[in-house]
């Protein structure tokens, strides 16, 4: 589960025995959370296959064939491609096989996700040429046909060549023959157990006699097994002027950096105390009085393990978002950073690649906000309380669970923003919200659908005796004096309200039962309540 809670692609985990859902890992709740209320622990996998025929949008455009297609591939527990499909704006493609333990996995990637992903992949290899040309030292990454795929500049240069000519060919094709044999007579052992190999070698080239200290290690892939070579040669016959040039390119390597605009630290696999870390990093973690700070500051001991094995078999951790609260900071902030195996100073250790998304995050949930509530009340707006009884009428569905759906308008209100202006109106829906919030704490939500009119929704609370209770205690608060600037302003409510099975029953029907009854009490006086029977819509209930 933990892998689960790391991973970018959405995972959801059934019980093999009644494909009901296990798990769901947070990235599946936040891609797919538009069915969260069908992607549950105990649910079964039938109601998120048919939430999608009724929301989403298969690639082949016969919804009910793919869920079909779909349910049986699942049900078969074996390895196999699902149909694809469109959810809200995301495109996203899926499998299922076989999960740890007694389980079915479901993998779900987000195509515009894995295209972003590859261009950062590229992104990354360029990067490391990069870093790789800044040295001195000629340096070579092998593939298990012997073939050159990357080397800087100094390893071309040792043969006159250029870059472009050296990639893409087997060492023996662009180096001397006598060198080519022991470097692929040293390697060999690295191509089948992983390790590193270190040796004084002698080699001609052209007229000259060279010796070199040459040194190559296993290099792993993404899949965690050996890929090939990298290896590097020192002419030791001009070793202080290599030595010079070393210290010089770690110097420009340190300064770039110490330079880059997001926080780089470098940590020992073994201990997790860092022995590099730029400015940047520094002051991300608040670390720059401390002596030997540790990656125990971003990762805890129940997830470093499992972290750096994560990224052992990935080749490298992507985008790992990590809340950080630390004694002296005064709120928490949000990081997004990358680890990926590196050799520093002769021992194994961890590059960490970090960013501080803390004013991303408060942007988004921001926009969430303004897009869910009210923004003068503070209530939820139409929007969510739309979407709230959509949930609650898929989650009710065939129980016996009583229901109630309120509306509310105010009397008088256009009168007190006519006379007393938009202050004393905005004042007074900002209090009415108040006294709502008291009145129906126990309302499943509370919401503003605009203007001066609110509504309530109440889930298995009772029926008409206790809903009778509450729309008295409701107008017993909103009927007490509103005072604005030591007046009042003379402001009352009526509510209508329908009460129902909410297992049976189409939430939106309720609501506008609900408003048919809000008015019927406006047209019987004002200031008081009205439960929604047929006989105030005998046309639509006739035998």
């Amino acid at each position: 589960m933990a892998t689960a809670a790391l991973s970018r692609d959405s995972l959801v985990f059934l019980d093999k025995g009644d494909l009901k859902i296990v798990h769901v890992n947070p990235a599946a709740e936040k891609q797919l959370a538009a069915a969260k209320t069908v992607l549950r622990a105990g649910t079964e996998i039938k109601q998120f296959l048919a939430f999608l025929a009724k929301k989403g949008e298969f690639s082949d455009g016969d919804s009910v064939g793919s869920v079909r297609h779909a349910l049986g591939a699942i049900s078969s527990g074996g390895r196999a491609d699902l149909p694809g499909f469109r959810l809200e704006k995301t495109v996203f493609s899926w499998h299922c096989d076989t999960g740890p333990g007694n389980t079915i996995a479901l993998v779900l990637r987000d195509g515009g996700k894995a295209q972003e992903l590859a261009r950062a992949l590229a992104d990354h290899k360029i990067f490391i040429q990069h870093l790789i040309d800044v040295l001195p030292t000629p340096v070579y990454l092998k593939n298990l046909e012997s073939v050159v795929t990357r080397c800087n500049g100094a390893f071309a240069e040792l043969f006159d060549l250029q870059v472009t000519d050296v990639i893409g060919k087997k060492l023996v094709e662009v180096a001397p023959k006598d060198l080519a044999k022991t470097i692929t007579d040293h390697e060999k052992a690295l191509l089948v157990k992983e390790g590193q190999v270190r040796d004084e070698i002698s080699f001609a080239l052209g007229d000259d006699n060279r010796t070199a200290l040459f040194a190559a290690s296993s290099l792993k892939g993404p899949s965690g097994s050996i890929a090939g070579t990298i290896g590097s040669l020192i002419d030791v016959t001009s070793l202080k002027k290599a030595q010079a040039e070393v210290a010089e390119a770690a110097q420009r390597l340190t300064g770039l950096l110490e330079s880059a605009p997001i926080g780089v630290g470098i940590s020992s696999r073994e201990t997790g105390v860092f022995q590099f870390f730029n400015s940047t990093f520094a002051n991300m973690l608040d670390i720059k009085d401390e002596k030997q700070p540790t990656d125990a500051i971003l990762l805890s001991d129940r997830y470093r393990q499992q972290s750096l094995s994560d990224m052992d078999m990935l080749g490298e951790l992507h985008d790992v978002e990590i809340r950080l609260r630390r004694p002296n900071m005064s709120e928490a902030k949000w990081l997004k950073t990358s680890l990926e195996p590196l050799s520093f100073e002769g021992e194994e250790s961890v590059l960490w690649w970090t960013s501080d998304i803390t004013k991303q995050k408060h942007a988004a949930r921001e926009l969430q906000n303004k897009a869910n509530n009210d923004e003068l009340t503070g209530l939820a707006n139409r929007a969510r309380f739309m979407q709230k009884i959509d949930q609650c009428e898929t989650v009710l569905r065939g129980t016996n669970t009583p229901a109630a759906m309120f509306i509310l308008d105010l009397d008088g209100f256009k009168k007190l923003n006519d006379e007393k202006g938009h202050a004393a109106g905005d004042w007074l829906l900002s209090e009415t919200s108040k006294r709502l919030k008291r009145a129906a704490r126990r309302a499943e939500e509370v919401a503003r659908l605009g203007g001066d009119e609110f509504t309530m929704l109440f889930i298995n609370k009772g029926g008409e005796k206790e809903m009778i209770e509450m729309a008295d205690a409701i107008l017993s608060e909103l009927n007490q004096p509103f005072v604005w600037k030591g007046e009042d302003c003379g402001v009352t409510a009526s509510i209508g309200f329908a009460v129902f099975d909410g297992g049976s029953s189409d939430m939106n029907e309720q609501l506008r039962r609900a408003d048919k009854a809000m008015h019927q009490a406006k047209a019987s006086g004002k200031a008081r309540h009205c439960l929604y029977t047929p006989d105030l819509e005998p046309e639509l209930h006739q035998d």
